[in-house]
């Protein structure tokens, strides 16, 4: 597996009308989804619900409190000022990033500064979900997710490159004297 197409991974713009947002259409990380499954196993303060994104199919997530929290104010599936989901005790960029990582569609406004959830979410789910797979089932394998982060790597430090050869460029023949 040399090349891996990035797209399903990467966050990219949507304008849908008067509409410009950002948004995902699946898992953004899927190693760092698998990752924070594990560590949630067994961890009972983790809290479990169950998401089913636009045309796609039902699955089971772990998440810690603070994550689940903000969650719960997302699913109404409205915009939320990113302000008013901040709570006193922590930010919101880092639980975003890893519902996204975890295939939760989350678009963002830069404009309007909010977030708003796509898909449907379960946050307090009935009996004990048999039949509903776990996030991890839908996730690629190992060796595709350590396939993907390299390429995602790559392709960072390719971008870095070429910004630093544009400034190089740039700065080329500007005397300091």
């Amino acid at each position: 597996m040399n090349s891996t197409d990035l797209a399903p991974y990467k966050i990219q713009r949507i304008i849908n009308g008067a509409e410009v947002y950002e948004a995902n259409s699946g898992s953004t990380s899927p190693l760092a989804a698998r990752d924070l499954q594990k560590k949630l196993t067994g961890d009972d303060s983790a809290r479990k619900f169950n998401y089913t994104p636009p045309s796609d199919i039902m699955r089971s997530v772990l998440v810690p409190q603070r994550h689940f929290e903000l969650l719960s104010r997302l699913a109404d599936g409205n915009w939320h000022a990113i302000e008013s989901l901040k709570s006193t005790r922590s930010e919101t960029r880092k639980p975003v990033a890893d519902l996204r990582a975890l295939g939760l569609i989350i678009e963002t406004d830069r404009k309007k500064a909010a977030y708003r959830l796509r898909g449907e979410v379960e946050l307090y789910p009935l009996g004990l979900g048999l039949g509903i797979p776990a996030v991890c089932d839908l996730l690629p394998n190992l060796t595709e997710c350590l396939e993907i982060e390299k390429q995602k790597a790559k392709a960072e430090i390719a971008k870095r490159i070429s910004r630093a050869k544009r400034t190089a460029d740039m700065l080329e023949g500007v005397s300091y004297d």
